[in-house]
């Protein structure tokens, strides 16, 4: 679907009067440019005499962003069908339909939010120690990161807040208030990292 798409495409179809795709999709293709970035960063560390101390962990680092950057990726068009599911199931009036497309569209923002923190993870060791020329992308890499978490946690509650399983609702509440902790503490440590290396 759209991931294979011109950009300009996405970009239209988003400014249009319909409802797909929309901020899920956008979570999705936001955090993949974030991923990009720390990938950029890894490769630019690789292979430069300097860094020749942490290039096996620039390596790791690489292999486990280009597997997140494909699940973003992936995310793009799989929050769009979900979307639509929820739209049909709410057309139907159908409460258990309406239930399992909304615990299905939060389990897609709930996949948003946690690979969000995991790219922000490596985020947090680049800042640290990568090739000190991009350091700035590291930082941008880790705010556009930032902004997709933000975004499937807006996207994670409004699915909850619809959904009429309570046990499940609560459960789930609990779950995002541990990765929000966890990923504001990642967060905040590699952007601090990233300012102190900035010459």
């Amino acid at each position: 679907m759209y991931i294979d798409e011109p950009i300009s495409k996405y970009l239209n179809d988003l400014a249009a009067r319909q409802p797909t795709p929309g901020g899920g999709s956008v979570a999705g293709l936001t955090g993949a440019l974030g991923i990009a970035l720390l990938e950029m960063v890894c490769n630019f560390t690789i292979g430069n005499k300097k860094y020749k101390g942490i290039e096996v962990m620039a390596m790791a680092h690489l292999a486990a962003l280009k597997k997140i950057r494909e699940e973003f990726m992936s995310l793009v068009d799989e929050d769009v069908k979900t979307y639509e599911t929820i739209l049909s199931a709410f057309r139907a009036k159908d409460e258990k339909d309406i239930d399992k497309a909304l615990k299905g569209g939060y389990y897609i923002s709930l996949k948003m939010c946690r690979l969000s923190k995991s790219g922000i993870d490596i985020a947090l060791d680049l800042a640290a120690g990568s090739n000190v020329n991009l350091i700035t992308d590291v930082g941008c890499g880790a705010e556009l990161l930032k902004a997709s978490f933000n975004s499937g946690v807006f996207n994670s509650e409004i699915n909850l807040k619809g959904i009429k399983d309570e046990p499940f609702v609560e459960k789930e509440k609990k779950v995002l208030m541990v990765i929000e902790k966890e990923i504001t503490d990642s967060y905040n440590k590699a952007i601090s990292r990233t300012k102190e290396r900035m010459v």
